[in-house]
């Protein structure tokens, strides 16, 4: 395969770098005032915060539509929003897993990686690493830390049933929504 660029990650590389400039663009002033604005359909409001809640560029964008829109009921909030945040992040899954695993393989052979993930084997079991795995996932999904974050995680470096990860993902999301509401 043609490199794309000088780097030895370059698809990697260049979503990275499309996360750090979309955060910085969707900090906009302007952007608070059209999400209140949808205070009649709060709900397809919350739904659609949800989807931005899921990608890291976007999330604080998503933060500002669950806290400027204040929903009378914030469980169904939670569960509406967690369900967007689902959508969302499949596709991200699905994206991930097709798209950036010849550069997941490569990864694996990292000496940095390799160094790291033998360090790992020889202190914390197997079945604990597992469980680990999946708890630091949930975590990041449910926090406004990039789900790109977790996704990226799970998808190139498990082999976790999309079905899994859709538990796992609805139930980070709608418990990290459902913080953000209580605030």
């Amino acid at each position: 395969m043609k490199r794309l660029f000088i780097f030895t990650y370059p698809k990697l590389t260049l979503y990275f770098i499309a996360i750090v400039v979309a955060y910085f663009v969707f900090r906009i002033d302007s952007v608070y005032d059209a999400v209140v604005s949808f205070d009649s359909l709060i709900y397809l409001a919350i739904f659609f915060g949800g989807l931005l809640f899921s990608a890291g560029f976007s999330t604080p964008v998503a933060t500002g539509f669950f806290l400027a829109l204040q929903p009378p009921d914030i469980y169904m909030a939670a569960l509406v929003g967690g369900a967007g945040a689902l959508i969302a992040d499949m596709g991200l899954f699905s994206f991930i897993r097709l798209s950036f695993m010849d550069e997941f393989k490569i990864l694996k052979h990292n000496s940095f990686i390799r160094h790291i993930s033998s360090g790992v084997r020889t202190i914390v079991p197997k079945k604990l690493r597992s469980f680990l795995v999946y708890v630091l996932v949930v975590f990041i999904i449910a926090s406004p830390l990039p789900d790109e974050l977790g996704v990226a995680l799970l998808a190139g470096f498990t082999k976790v049933h999309p079905y899994g990860f859709a538990m796992m993902s609805y139930i980070g999301n709608t418990l990290g929504i459902f913080l953000l509401l209580i605030i």
